[in-house]
């Protein structure tokens, strides 16, 4: 089983570096993600990537608002 886009939310909105499919480094920019990796895995190359983050909107909070739009005031 391999990493997955739930096991890195606790990084979004940074990057992260990744060796073998683990997090070896994380930073707000590529280059301190890639030199975290490279202070833990001298060895090997990481491959860096930026975490996005995530809006949860909740569809039933805007239905509601909508409907409460064209009731009269």
């Amino acid at each position: 089983m391999g990493l997955r886009w739930a096991d890195l939310a606790p990084y979004a909105g940074r990057w992260v570096a990744l060796v073998r499919g683990r997090v070896a480094g994380v930073g707000w920019t590529a280059g301190e993600a890639r030199r975290a990796a490279q202070r833990s895995r001298p060895k090997e190359k990481p491959r860096v990537i930026f975490v996005p983050t995530v809006e949860v909107t909740d569809d039933k909070d805007d239905k509601d608002d909508n409907e409460n739009k064209d009731t009269p005031a």
